[in-house]
């Protein structure tokens, strides 16, 4: 799939980016969005999305023409190097690092760009510490490079990146630790008064603003050592302070007549995994300085699993956050509203694009190379449409397995075709499974739980509701798989991943149910831990009292539901036809309980649907065949893993007006429901609208 497969809108010229970054691909100047106070952009969207996809082509595409840092906040080489001198580095201080790396190799308009002042943090950290002479030496040679712009146009640069390494921060360490040492001294004297004759006072200014310094450089630098070899709060706030400091290189560099003559557009910092604790210190600190009125000219983009992060949840707001659907809207007028939730009046929320139906044949096209029947490939482009739901990462690994066009019935069926996954062909939904939930658990869930959380979702794929699921986790049979995991800490991991919620879905999403369903389901022929767990559902909900449940009407019609999977459609149908409201009290509700029945999933095996929706097999009465009949229409209309079946819409209205003309007390309800149900099966809608269902129209 290409990589600007769904991002035409965003990146190319005159899009969003190009206008955010201040410049398009080719280099010409682009008009800028916003500024001077700049919102974090947040790319919003759960897995197979193509945030990672996104923040790569940025890097790629614009890296040449404007500077451009890419992080990945879920690298462990960023723990890994802290640990190396554990006193002075932090994850978080590595990724910074990382950024201002970037930027110091920086090669187009107006050359690398110095950052001195988190350089001279950095030195002051690492002087801070209890080192010795040779392990402080080697610390600071490490941020050498840092320095090492000012050949590429940084005036008076050069002397100073020769000061520092010729000894004035390593006498700098007599003076800042221990952390009890005295604030003045000889050295860091001289070692300030050096920084101000070669062009440095920005650097005083930037510590004597920390807090506590009053103005005073020296005293910034000796609480920001201090307070970084502390933990918690005081240790993040040093952080912070440091990428602050960054960001302020970043914004010199882009100041004054020199810059202006030679630099264009904006630099900026691309975040990956930001819902990663090195992210979320990024994020935070960003956001917290520039509602204090910090503001900086760096462009922050950050990948975030949530629709609505968490970090924002509990904040105090009037105002909604900032939206952009850039596949339904233009970018919102953004300004910060005062006196407002500080975090996010500083946040856009951008909801990653989905593909369209034109993307899915374009890539169908690609890999079937032929020229197939157009009956086969519209009806191998459906199946990807409906079980993808847009979602990009889907739609390729579909389309890869569809690339046979295989004789459809069921959508399902196509999950069982292979896709190359690491040069070797697997079962798409093995592929898809690996890809969007093995490599992407949830951040907080246990490790304890990891070589388990698959297994869980696979058995939860038939529940609706989160007592289904509590049921499922508590029974004998599935307790040694759930190892302890409750249901609702499964709902808040999928949630915090990214998954979207459904009301009548315990599994949110259709595709992701649709893929864990066909696993639990097993070879074509097999299917008995599907049907155990439609057992086990059928019999918690058959054991209660008959009262009233939110998604079917009466726990009776629930159980039925499950049993219509597990043991046949006898039992539904007789139910339907004891409590069929002949005389018209209570047809609103008989009439959802069908429906609620008739969205079971079909069990496998040959469909016989069709044959019983018009010759009725059930022994009984004419009502009892009718009934027979009528769900089974009901079945192939509900079924959202098929075309739209117009055969089976035109039976149910039939059937539902027939009904309408015995029985005259039902007969308004029927009718109204024969006309709803009839028009939306036929405009490919669902009959019952949900969450995970909202209308995506194979022709839109």
């Amino acid at each position: 799939m290409s990589r600007e497969l769904g991002f035409e809108g965003l990146v190319e010229d005159g899009g969003f980016f190009p206008r955010l970054l201040g410049r398009n691909a080719r280099g010409r100047d682009e008009k800028p969005l916003y500024g001077p106070d700049l919102p974090v952009v947040l790319l919003t969207g759960g897995p197979g999305m193509g945030k990672q996809r996104l923040l790569e082509l940025l890097r790629d595409r614009f890296g040449r023409k404007v500077p451009v840092a890419y992080v990945d906040c879920a690298d462990e080489r960023y723990a890994q190097e802290a640990e190396r001198q554990a006193s002075c580095r932090s994850a978080a201080t590595e990724a910074m690092y990382g950024v201002a790396l970037r930027m110091s190799e920086f090669e187009g308009p107006g050359g690398a760009l110095p950052t001195p002042r988190f350089f001279a943090g950095m030195a002051a950290v690492a002087a801070g510490q209890r080192l010795r002479r040779r392990e402080l030496e080697q610390e600071l040679a490490r941020y050498r490079v840092l320095l090492a712009s000012g050949r590429a146009g940084g005036r008076g640069l050069g002397r100073f990146a020769r000061n520092v390494l010729t000894g004035y921060l390593s006498a700098l360490a007599g003076v800042v630790a221990p952390a009890a040492a005295p604030l003045v001294g000889a050295a860091l004297t001289e070692f300030l008064e050096k920084l101000e004759r070669t062009g440095a006072e920005p650097v005083r200014a930037a510590y004597g603003d920390y807090p506590g310094a009053a103005g005073s450089a020296a005293t910034g630098l000796r609480l920001l050592a201090h307070e970084f070899q502390q933990d918690g709060e005081e240790r993040r706030f040093a952080e912070g302070f440091l990428f602050r400091a960054l960001r302020e290189d970043l914004d010199a560099a882009y100041s004054g007549l020199g810059a202006t003559l030679t630099r264009v557009g904006r630099p900026a910092v691309l975040l990956q995994h930001a819902n990663w604790p090195v992210g979320r210190a990024l994020l935070e600190s960003a956001l917290g300085d520039r509602a204090d009125g910090h503001h900086d000219g760096t462009v922050l983009v950050a990948s975030e699993r949530m629709a609505e992060p968490l970090f924002l949840a509990d904040e105090p707001r009037t105002e909604e956050l900032a939206r952009y659907r850039p596949d339904h809207e233009e970018p919102p007028a953004w300004r910060r509203l005062p006196a407002r939730g500080r975090a996010g009046q500083g946040v856009l929320l951008l909801r990653m694009p989905l593909l369209t139906t034109e993307h899915i044949q374009q890539q169908l096209q690609r890999h079937t190379g032929g020229a197939p029947e157009a009956t086969r490939r519209r009806r191998a482009q459906g199946a990807v449409l409906r079980l993808s739901r847009r979602r990009p990462r889907m739609v390729q690994r579909l389309v890869e397995a569809a690339g046979e066009l295989p004789e459809l019935d069921n959508d399902r069926e196509l999950l069982d075709e292979d896709a190359v996954f690491e040069g070797e062909p697997r079962p798409v939904r093995d592929v898809l499974l690996t890809e969007l939930v093995l490599r992407q658990l949830p951040e907080n869930l246990p490790v304890a739980h990891t070589g388990r959380w698959l297994d869980v979702l696979t058995q939860l794929s038939v529940a609706h509701t989160g007592d289904c699921a509590r049921a499922l986790l508590r029974s004998p049979e599935l307790a040694e798989i759930a190892g302890g995991l409750t249901a609702d800490e499964v709902r808040r991991y999928l949630r915090e991943s990214g998954w979207p919620v459904c009301e009548w879905h315990f599994i949110g999403d259709f595709g992701l149910r649709q893929l864990l369903m066909s696993r639990l389901h097993g070879p074509p022929e097999d299917g008995a831990d599907w049907r155990r767990n439609h057992g086990l559902l059928h019999a918690h909900y058959r054991d209660r009292t008959d009262s009233p449940d939110r998604g079917f009407g009466t726990t009776a019609a629930h159980a039925l539901h499950h049993d219509l999977v597990a043991g046949g459609p006898e039992s539904a149908v007789r139910h339907l036809a004891a409590t069929f409201p002949a005389g018209g009290v209570g047809a609103e509700e008989w009439c959802d309980q069908l429906l609620a029945l008739a969205h079971a999933p079909w069990p496998g095996g040959r469909d016989e649907r069709h044959e019983r929706m018009a010759v009725a097999r059930i022994e009984g009465g004419r009502l009892e065949r009718q009934l027979d009949e009528l769900l089974h229409a009901v079945w192939l209309c509900a079924e959202r893993t098929r075309p739209p079946d117009i055969a089976a819409a035109d039976r149910m209205v039939k059937l539902l007006g027939e009904l309408a003309r015995e029985y005259a007390g039902a007969a308004p309800v029927l009718t109204d429901r024969a006309e709803g149900w009839g028009r939306r099966a036929r405009n490919r809608q669902p009959l019952r609208p949900c969450s995970c269902a909202a209308d995506i129209g194979e022709g839109s």
